[in-house]
């Protein structure tokens, strides 16, 4: 079904006008008729509507979502812009709750006030194009952009640190999500890696260090592939037995 997104309250029965982007996208690129039913997306709430005269839908009813089996945050320190962009791409795809960026020791990217508000408005935009071409039916919650310090105010069920040291011990994640928690908070650091006094520091915050493997290498990548590991195992905990 045809989707599309409003920060106007709904309610039902009632005609709303959509913004000049979304109302673009609904009858212009997506070519809409008036005949056909779409979902509306406003403030995490779920509607189904009917387009009227450009800009306008018709809101009859309200429509019921499951939530996640699983919610997931992922906290990301500040890596290479184009590499960013392509990791809150795929995350909205792999179904991340909230993702939350935040400045590290050797974090190559450095934002000043005015760059951080121009950045955040371009995250945000690639976040809603993601979740719209994946048909999701809420939007990935971006946080401002933080230090590790604050994480704490993100724990959830399970805390982890995706961290690995020649010689020094750590669990694979997979060890971490067999136990099957309801929440999720990784934190994954720049191409750099973490420093050890971060580490330290992450760990007295209370996650859990664990380990991705030797093959993953990459900042974005390791995002990624928790991201699949928390949908994998999800979906291994609750399919369906014959």
């Amino acid at each position: 079904m045809k989707q599309v997104f409003t920060d106007l309250k709904c309610e039902l029965d009632q005609t709303i006008p959509l913004d000049e982007k979304q109302a673009h996208h609904l009858f212009d690129v997506l070519r809409t008729k008036e005949n056909e039913t779409i979902r509306l997306i406003s403030n995490g709430e779920v509607y189904l509507a009917k387009p009227q005269k450009k800009p306008f839908v018709f809101v009859f009813e309200r429509e019921q979502i499951e939530p996640r089996l699983v919610d997931v945050t992922l906290c990301t320190a500040l890596i290479k812009s184009d590499k960013f962009e392509w990791m809150l791409q795929k995350a909205a795809e792999l179904g991340v709750s909230r993702i939350v960026p935040f400045v590290s020791r050797y974090s190559i990217i450095q934002l000043d006030d005015k760059k951080t508000i121009k950045k955040m408005d371009r995250w945000n935009a690639i976040l809603e194009a993601a979740c719209k071409q994946c048909n999701r039916s809420d939007l990935v919650e971006l946080m401002p952009i933080t230090t590790i310090d604050a994480l704490q105010e993100y724990k959830s069920r399970c805390n982890l640190v995706a961290y690995e040291k020649e010689n020094e011990p750590s669990k694979h994640l997979a060890n971490y999500l067999s136990k099957n928690p309801s929440s999720v908070t990784c934190v994954i650091g720049p191409e750099g890696g973490f420093s050890s006094e971060e580490i330290d520091q992450l760990s007295e915050l209370g996650f859990a260090r664990c380990s991705l493997g030797n093959q993953i290498l990459r900042a974005e990548t390791a995002s990624i592939y928790v991201l699949c590991c928390v949908e994998y195992q999800t979906h291994l905990e609750n399919k369906e037995v014959d």
